[in-house]
C-alpha cells in the first residue's frame, strides 16, 4: 500500500488541494497520514483541517495546533507566528479545537513511527534539518522507520546508509531511517515546491515528492487578513 505523509499545512489550501489532485491520480491501495501543523501561518486553517479530517483519522499534534490550545505559546515563539496563532484561534471553530485536543503526539504501526518533530521527546519540538541533528534522534529510536516534518526542510536520514541528499531512497527494517517529509504550506529550503512523501510499506521504498502550485494565490489571500505580511513573502522564497 501506498502512504502518503503530509506535514506542515498551515492554512495553505491551494497547496492541500495540489496534494489532493497528486492522490486522486495515484493507483493502487493508498492511504494519507498527516503528522501535524494543519494550522497556523496561513489564511485557511479550518477549511484545511477539515479536509484532512475527511482523508484520515491517523492526525499527530503539531505544535501549532497545540499553541492554538496553549496561551503560554505566545511568550516562546517569533512575533509573526505569535500574531498568526493569535489570529488562529480567533478564526477556528469550537469543533476544531475540540478535535485538536484529541491529537497524538505519536503514531505507532508495526516498526513505523509517525511523529510531528523529533522521535525522542517530541513536545521538545526539536528540528530535524541535517545529518547531524537526525543522529541523536536515530541512536536513540525503537522503530526502524520513523517519519517527521516540522522543519519544512525534506530530507532522509539512515543511521547507516548514506543518501546524499537523495529525493528518493530504499529502506531497511535492519537500519533506522528518519524522513522528514518537508512541508506542504510553507517549504524552507529555498523552492516555493510544496513538498510530502510516499511510502510504500510493501517494498519499504519512499520518495519525498515536489510539486508546484499556486502560492501567488496563497499570497494574495494573506494580504487580504490581518496576517503579517512576512508570511506572504515567504512562500515565493520558499524561505
Amino acid at each position: 500500500m501506498k502512504v502518503i505523509v503530509i506535514s506542515d499545512i498551515h492554512g495553505n489550501l491551494e497547496a492541500l488541494n495540489k496534494v489532493l489532485e497528486y492522490i486522486n491520480k495515484l493507483k493502487g491501495e493508498k492511504r494519507v497520514v498527516c503528522l501535524g501543523d494543519i494550522v497556523g501561518y496561513g489564511p485557511n486553517p479550518a477549511e484545511c483541517f477539515k479536509i484532512v479530517e475527511s482523508l484520515t483519522d491517523k492526525i499527530c499534534l503539531g505544535n501549532h495546533e497545540d499553541s492554538v490550545l496553549d496561551t503560554n505559546y505566545d511568550y516562546q515563539i517569533t512575533v509573526y507566528a505569535r500574531d498568526a496563532i493569535r489570529w488562529t484561534r480567533d478564526v477556528l471553530d469550537e469543533e476544531i479545537k475540540e478535535a485538536t485536543k484529541r491529537l497524538p503526539l505519536q503514531i505507532e504501526e508495526d516498526n513505523v513511527l509517525y511523529t510531528h518533530s523529533s522521535p525522542d521527546d517530541p513536545m521538545l519540538w526539536r528540528y530535524i534539518t541535517n545529518a547531524r541533528n537526525a543522529y541523536s534522534s536515530l541512536i536513540e529510536m525503537k522503530h526502524s522507520l520513523c517519519f517527521v516534518g516540522h522543519s519544512h526542510i525534506p530530507g532522509i536520514y539512515s543511521y547507516r546508509a548514506l543518501h546524499r541528499n537523495s529525493n528518493t531512497a530504499t529502506l531497511s527494517t535492519d537500519d533506522k531511517t528518519i524522513v522528514n517529509v518537508g512541508s506542504v504550506g510553507q517549504p524552507r529550503d529555498g523552492s516555493p515546491m510544496l513538498s510530502f512523501a510516499v511510502f510504500d510499506d510493501e517494498k519499504w521504498e519512499v520518495e519525498i515528492i515536489r510539486l508546484e502550485y499556486d502560492y501567488h494565490k496563497t499570497m494574495a489571500k494573506i494580504k487580504k487578513t490581518n496576517l503579517p505580511l512576512f508570511l506572504a513573502e515567504r512562500l515565493a522564497r520558499g524561505a
